[in-house]
C-alpha cells in the first residue's frame, strides 16, 4: 500500500498524477476558468443532461453552439488543457427502452442521435485544438433492469420476444382454509400436496428438493406457497409450457375436424364425377385444396409449437449475462460512426453506471461489454475497410475503452455480496474496480457513503478511493482520473482542493477548505451539494428529493438544472 506522505508523487498531482476536474453542465465557461485557477491541466466537459434524448431541448450537446465550442477549443488550447466529454447519462446502448422494457426502432434512432451528436460536439473542438481521439464518456446504460438482490426480483430476457422481463416473489394461494385447518403443520403439508397433485412431481421437486439444495419456494403457515423470484420464473416457464400445451391440443381438436371436412368432401368428389358433374366437382376440389392448405398451415404452426417447447428451457436469459452482448452492439455501432463520421475519431470510453439496480453498472460486466464490443468493430473494420485484422484490432483498442467511476462501484455496499451473504465490502469494490483491467483508458474520482453516487469530495464518504487507485498502479495502470466532487459544501473548487488534501498534496495544507463566497455564487451545486446529499453532513438518507435546492435562487446554492432542461448557453450547433 502506497504511503500518503509529503513526499509523495501528489507533491504535483496534475502533472504526475494525471489528475483533471469535471465541470457541469450549465456555465461551462465559467466552471472552466475557476478549474484553470486550480492549476488543472485536464477538465471533463460534461454535456450529460438527464433532459436529452431529443426532447423538447433538443439533442443535449446541442445547447452549445458554434461560439461557445470555438471558445471551450480555444481556452483549451490556450492553457494546454486535456479535454474530454461526458455524454448525456440517458442512454442504453442496448436498444432497450427503458420504460416498455424491449426493442425499440424509435428509441434506438434517438440514441444513436444523441450518440452521434455528443461526438461531433468533441468532433468540433477536437478540431479547433488539433487533436485526436478525444475520449467521450458514455454510461453503459440508464435503464433499471439488473438485480443486485436476487432475493427480491429476477430480470432475465426474453430471447424470442426480444423484451426484459423482471420477475418478483409470487404467492401460489392453494385455497387451504385456515377454519378448518387449525394446525399450521397439517395446513403446509395439505399445501405441499395440493401444489404436487396440480403441477406435477417433477415441477414440485423442482421447487422443495433440486438437487443442489437450492429450494426456490416455501410454505408459510397459512398455507400459501412462497416463491422466490428465480422459482417464480420457473413458475412461469411451467404455466408458458401448459400454454402450449393446450395451444397444441387446440391444434389438435383442429385438424381432426380438418381431416373429417376431407373425408366428406372426397366422397362428395367421388359422387360428382360419378354423376359427371363437372361444376360440383370443380367446386369441391377447390373446397379440398383450402382444406389441405389448413392442414399444412395448421401443422406449421404446430411443429412451431414444438420447437417452442423445446427451447423453452434457453428462452429466457438472466439479463446480467445478456446485457454485455446487446450493449456491445451499439458500442460498436457509436465506435463505427466515430471511425466514419468525425475527423478526429473521438474515443468511446464506456463507464459503469451510478446505480447498481442498472444494467452493466458491475464493471465486471462493463467489461465484458467492451470487450465484445472490441471484437465485433474490429471485425468490422477488416470486413468493410478492408483493414489487416492487427490494424484494425489495434484502432479498436484505441477508439473503446472503460471510464471506471469508483463512487458507483461504492453504491454497491447498500446490497448483499451473494457469494458471502453479507453488504459488499471495500474488498469486493477493489475487486470489482481491478475487472476493469487492461480496458481503462480513464476513471473518476468521487465519494459517497454506500447508499447513492453523490458525487462528495474525496475522503468525504467511504469509499475506498486510495486502495482501487493503488491497486490500479499496481497493475500498471496509470491512467488519467478526473474528479468529480461537486457535491460537498463549497461546490467544485473547494471540492477539488479537499480531494487533494486527501490525496496528500501538501500544496493545499491540513486546513480544511471551504471558500464560502464562491460556494454562494456557485450555481453548479445545490446548498449541500450535487442531488442534495446529506452524506457529507453523516445523514445515511437524503432529505430531499432528486434536484434538492434547485428551485432556489442561484445566488444561495440553487440552479443545479431545472425541470425544463434549460442551459445558460444557446446557439445553433456547428455546421
Amino acid at each position: 500500500m502506497t504511503e500518503y506522505t509529503l513526499n509523495n508523487k501528489f507533491n504535483d498531482p496534475f502533472n504526475k498524477v494525471q489528475f483533471g476536474v469535471s465541470i457541469g453542465e450549465r456555465n461551462q465557461l465559467e466552471e472552466f476558468s475557476k478549474v484553470l485557477r486550480s492549476g488543472a491541466k485536464m477538465v471533463e466537459i460534461d454535456v450529460a443532461s438527464v433532459y436529452g434524448l431529443g426532447g423538447e431541448q433538443g439533442n443535449a450537446a446541442d445547447t452549445l453552439g458554434k461560439t461557445e465550442r470555438e471558445a471551450i477549443a480555444n481556452l483549451a488550447k490556450t492553457n494546454d488543457v486535456d479535454l474530454s466529454v461526458h455524454a448525456p447519462w440517458a442512454i442504453n446502448f442496448s436498444g432497450i427502452e427503458p420504460q416498455s422494457k424491449a426493442k425499440s426502432e424509435v428509441y434506438e434512432h434517438i440514441v444513436e442521435r444523441e450518440i452521434g451528436t455528443a461526438l461531433e460536439f468533441a468532433d468540433d473542438i477536437s478540431k479547433k485544438m488539433g487533436r485526436q481521439n478525444m475520449p467521450v464518456i458514455f454510461h453503459a446504460s440508464a435503464d433499471q433492469l439488473s438485480d443486485p438482490d436476487k432475493s427480491l426480483i429476477y430480470s432475465v430476457y426474453d430471447e424470442t420476444e426480444g423484451k426484459v422481463i423482471q420477475i418478483p416473489k409470487q404467492e401460489i394461494e392453494l385455497g387451504i382454509d385456515k377454519d378448518k385447518v387449525s394446525d399450521p403443520e397439517e395446513r403446509k403439508r395439505l399445501a405441499m400436496q395440493k401444489f404436487k397433485d396440480l403441477y406435477g412431481e417433477s415441477f414440485y421437486q423442482k421447487v422443495f428438493e433440486n438437487k443442489d439444495n437450492k429450494k426456490l419456494g416455501f410454505v408459510s403457515d397459512d398455507g400459501k406457497v412462497i416463491l422466490n423470484p428465480e422459482g417464480a420464473l420457473e413458475f412461469h416457464k411451467k404455466n408458458k409450457s401448459q400454454q402450449l400445451n393446450q395451444e397444441r391440443a387446440s391444434l389438435n381438436i383442429s385438424l381432426r375436424n380438418l381431416e373429417y371436412q376431407k373425408t366428406d368432401l372426397l366422397a362428395k368428389m367421388s359422387a360428382a364425377k360419378a354423376q359427371s358433374n363437372k361444376k360440383e366437382f370443380e367446386a369441391t376440389q377447390r373446397d379440398l385444396e383450402n382444406i389441405q392448405d389448413m392442414v399444412k398451415n395448421l401443422n406449421q404452426k404446430y411443429a412451431e409449437l414444438e420447437i417452442e417447447e423445446k427451447n423453452l428451457g434457453n428462452r429466457f436469459v438472466p439479463y446480467d449475462k445478456k446485457a454485455p452482448e446487446l450493449a456491445a452492439q451499439g458500442i460498436a455501432k457509436a465506435a463505427m460512426f466515430s471511425y466514419n463520421n468525425t475527423e478526429s475519431k473521438p474515443m468511446i470510453l464506456v463507464e459503469n453506471p451510478m446505480s447498481p439496480e442498472m444494467s452493466l453498472s458491475d464493471p465486471r460486466d462493463t467489461a465484458e461489454a467492451v470487450r465484445i464490443a472490441r471484437e465485433e468493430f474490429a471485425k468490422e473494420l477488416h470486413e468493410k475497410q478492408r483493414l489487416s485484422l492487427k490494424e484494425a484490432e489495434r484502432i479498436s483498442s484505441d477508439i473503446i475503452g472503460i471510464n471506471l467511476d469508483i463512487g458507483h462501484i461504492n453504491v454497491f455496499k447498500s446490497y448483499i455480496n451473494p457469494k458471502t451473504g453479507q453488504p459488499y465490502s471495500d474488498k469486493d469494490i477493489v475487486e470489482m474496480a481491478k475487472a476493469a483491467g487492461d480496458y481503462l483508458k480513464r476513471y473518476h474520482l468521487n465519494d459517497n457513503m454506500g447508499n447513492k453516487d453523490s458525487h462528495l469530495p474525496l475522503g468525504q464518504g467511504n469509499a475506498p478511493i486510495k486502495e482501487v487507485y493503488d491497486a490500479m498502479m499496481e497493475k500498471g495502470l496509470d491512467v488519467p482520473a478526473i474528479m468529480e466532487v461537486f457535491g460537498g459544501l463549497g461546490g467544485l473548487e473547494a471540492g477539488a482542493v479537499q480531494s487533494l488534501q486527501y490525496m496528500g498534496a501538501p500544496l493545499y495544507g491540513n486546513t480544511p477548505y471551504v471558500s464560502l463566497p464562491s460556494y454562494l455564487g456557485q450555481p453548479y451545486s445545490s446548498i449541500v451539494g450535487d442531488y442534495s446529499s446529506y452524506s457529507n453532513l453523516g445523514l445515511k438518507q437524503d432529505m430531499f428529493p432528486y434536484g434538492g435546492f434547485s428551485g432556489i435562487f442561484p445566488a444561495v446554492g440553487g440552479g443545479y438544472m431545472d425541470n425544463k432542461g434549460n442551459s445558460s448557453f444557446s446557439g445553433a450547433p456547428m455546421v
